[in-house]
């Protein structure tokens, strides 16, 4: 019965692993596209986050849209990881972490919408567009405090196994990150979830469609 089972599962794991990469390659690509806007999602820079989106429209619209693709492939991917663990309480930290990776993929074209304001120097626009990457900033935050929680959800009892004990690791790294709403040094702590998460991402992804390859 188990065979019959992951039988009927592989083109789904397929498709899930297929988002997992599009998941890894989206966000990697939105953070390389920020080289130039190094305020972007810091809470004690705002000003400067304005400032610089207006001034690299092209990059900014790249990154946005970047992390937008790869937020909607993470939503994807996390629910067949928590799928593949098993149980109630995987699956709820599964759909968790992809609503919030949904509400944050919307939330992530907001910097692009700033950025895109041509010729809006006025001191209105530019408190506009502050608030406006705040509100992104926040739902970021949520986003990592969804991604955390859910990655726990899914990876205890953590058991001897590399992904689950992976997963929780990325979980528990993240949910600190969400505090960047509230307390800048807060996002210095993504360079530690967010190789974590980006890891296991992959290397499911690569696993599942290896398993593919190898039916085909």
């Amino acid at each position: 019965m188990r065979g019959v089972t992951d039988f009927a599962s592989a083109p789904r794991r397929r498709w899930a692993g297929l988002a997992g990469l599009v998941a890894f390659s989206g966000n990697v690509l939105g953070v390389v596209a920020l080289a130039d806007v190094p305020s972007a999602y810091r809470l004690g820079r705002l000003d400067a986050w304005v400032r610089e989106a207006q001034s690299s429209p092209v990059a900014s619209t790249l990154s946005a849209l970047s992390f937008a693709a790869g937020l909607l492939g993470l939503a994807a991917w996390v629910r067949e990881f928590g799928a593949e663990q098993g149980g109630t309480r995987a699956r709820s930290g599964a759909d968790l972490a992809a609503a919030t990776a949904l509400v944050n993929a919307a939330a992530s074209l907001v910097p692009a919408a700033v950025a895109l304001r041509h010729g809006c120097a006025s001191t209105d626009c530019h408190a506009l567009g502050r608030t406006l990457l705040r509100l992104s900033l926040s739902v970021d935050a949520l986003f990592n405090l969804g991604l955390g929680v859910g990655l726990v959800l899914i990876a205890v009892p953590p058991r001897r196994e590399r992904m689950r004990l992976l997963a929780l690791a990325a979980g528990l790294a993240s949910i600190p990150v969400a505090g960047q709403a509230l307390w800048d040094p807060a996002a210095r702590l993504l360079v530690i979830a967010g190789p974590l998460w980006l890891a296991l991402v992959l290397t499911t992804s690569v696993r599942w469609l290896s398993r593919h390859a190898a039916r085909a």
